[in-house]
């Protein structure tokens, strides 16, 4: 018998998306999210990273040169796409989501960059981690905005009579698995990938039972400028609902510094 499929693999979606994220990343990736990661990590030369669900590799391209790099991924499509791109560091493909074989337990560093909302188990990626962390690590989940971007649960309105425009959010509390179509009027064939959604208290909840401290978060909104004659609500907007949250912790036994 062959090997089961896995119903939400990217594999259907790699070169889209790699196309979509470029080498460099997209535009949020290279404005505001890939910055503010680097400034979190606070990443040097002698340090090592664990990169879970590194999809196409685009925040190794990043990295100062000399680091040592391992990302992981579920889909081969998309680390045929970074092996393209990159010329160093260390592609795997497996579920981070379970336990990984990979003999080195004492990683510096370890990242989620937008792809923990992508695994359905949750909390088994973050025991993985723990498993590959030392004691005085980091570990980073940079996340679509639980309490205000959930696809298909939320979007944009204007109220004409106060003259702003509002987040609205049809559900936030229930934990949902939702179809993401990727391709998205193409014209082609497109393939389907899930969006895993669970309320901020569950993140934290996951995050202490596998053996992390929250030591710092973060919001990060838009930094675009609109134009016209809606530019003023729009842009006060942006600056009132983030796009990003980022989840800064440790392995509970490391002492946190001031």
């Amino acid at each position: 018998m062959g090997k089961k499929r896995v119903e939400s693999s990217w594999d259907g979606s790699d070169r889209w998306y790699s196309g979509l994220v470029g080498e460099k990343g997209h535009y949020y990736h290279q404005s505001v999210i890939l910055p503010s990661v680097l400034r979190l990590l606070d990443l040097k030369e002698n340090h090592s990273l664990l990169d879970l669900g590194c999809g196409s590799g685009v925040l190794e391209r990043h990295l100062p040169s000399r680091m040592e790099y391992v990302g992981v991924d579920c889909s081969k499509g998309l680390l045929d796409q970074a092996k393209k791109q990159t010329k160093r560091g260390q592609f795997i493909l497996a579920d981070a989501t379970k336990t990984l074989s990979i003999e080195k337990k004492d990683f510096d560093r370890a990242c989620f960059i937008l792809s923990f909302q992508n695994m359905e188990h949750g909390k088994g990626a973050l025991e993985s981690a723990a498993r590959h962390l030392k004691n005085d690590s980091r570990l980073l989940l940079v996340l679509n905005h639980p309490c205000f971007r959930i696809p298909r649960q939320s979007g944009w309105g204007i109220d004409e009579e106060m003259k702003i425009q509002y987040r609205r959010l049809n559900g936030y509390m229930s934990g949902m698995k939702i179809p993401i179509q990727t391709n998205p009027g193409k014209g082609v064939q497109s393939s389907t990938t899930y969006s895993f959604h669970q309320p901020l208290s569950i993140y934290l909840h996951w995050l202490r039972e596998a053996g992390f401290s929250v030591i710092d978060m973060e919001e990060w909104c838009s930094d675009k400028k609109s134009e016209g004659g809606r530019a003023k609500m729009e842009d006060r907007a942006r600056r009132e609902f983030p796009l990003f949250l980022a989840i800064l912790a440790c392995p509970s036994k490391t002492k946190i510094l001031p």
